[in-house]
């Protein structure tokens, strides 16, 4: 299984290693002192029952609260940084790192690069088309088309990662789940966000959207929803297993009526 799933480690590695704004020395000492041992504490965790969930969610929970009083202190860090996006991405890893289906179907962790169809170049040749989502649970594969090797990712479960979720966020979450179904039509396409700007008229129902269904989890700044992070876990866990079960024929015999 890919274990490429820090995101947000890489973030603040790249700030340090870039020396973002001249102060990467401070975005170091805050990672030793709190992303390190946030990071190791979710790692210890191997458990999927609901009281490992909701342990994690309490990490999550003082996690963010510790980078939101560092952000707070620190105006010259951006929004554009996704320092608070890369959270709830890389949470995402810890979350499903232990279900027994990742392992056993040799499953991995991506964001980038995910599979959505074909196209023909001006030349004739044939590529692969691919997406940059949040973060995908599916299979690393070698392919080939038109005589040409690539390798490519196979979604099995997309999901996009918002603190804030307003109409212009879901219609381009809209776009990536539909261009994600057109070369993968079993993925399944989540958005876990914080809270949610659009308004619950302007929802549309399951079978006018290409997301499957999205969770509001809370504000960050306060407090995670340990029910609505486990509910959202029990919903992607039962898409794994159903996406992966091999049918079974219970009848022999016509099976549409005459």
């Amino acid at each position: 299984m890919s274990q490429d799933y820090f995101y947000h480690k890489r973030n603040l590695q790249g700030k340090i290693d870039n020396n973002y704004k001249n102060k990467g020395h401070i975005i170091n000492r805050f990672m030793n002192l709190y992303y390190i041992p946030y990071s190791q504490r979710q790692l210890s965790i191997n458990g999927i029952d609901k009281r490992s969930i909701f342990r994690r969610v309490a990490l999550l929970n003082i996690y963010y609260h510790r980078i939101d009083s560092f952000l707070d202190g620190n105006a010259w860090i951006t929004t554009q940084s996704k320092m608070r996006s890369t959270i709830l991405e890389e949470f995402c890893g810890y979350l499903f790192k232990d279900l027994p289906i990742i392992t056993k179907m040799g499953l991995g962790f991506f964001n980038k690069k995910v599979y959505s169809g074909i196209a023909i170049n001006q030349k004739g040749g044939i590529f692969p088309k691919t997406k940059d989502v949040d973060f995908c649970i599916g299979k690393a594969i070698g392919a080939d088309f038109g005589g040409k090797r690539f390798n490519i990712i196979v979604p099995l479960i997309a999901i996009e990662c918002k603190t804030w979720l307003d109409k212009t966020m879901f219609s381009e979450a809209q776009y990536t789940a539909q261009k994600l179904k057109q070369g993968a039509p079993n993925v399944k396409v989540y958005i876990l966000s914080g809270y949610s700007g659009i308004d619950k008229d302007e929802v549309p129902s399951k079978g006018q959207t290409p997301i499957d269904q999205v969770f509001l989890i809370g504000d960050t700044r306060t407090n995670v929803n340990k029910n609505a992070i486990y509910g959202f876990f029990s919903e992607v866990s039962y898409d794994l297993k159903k996406a992966t079960k091999q049918i079974e024929i219970n009848n022999i015999g016509k099976l549409l009526p005459e």
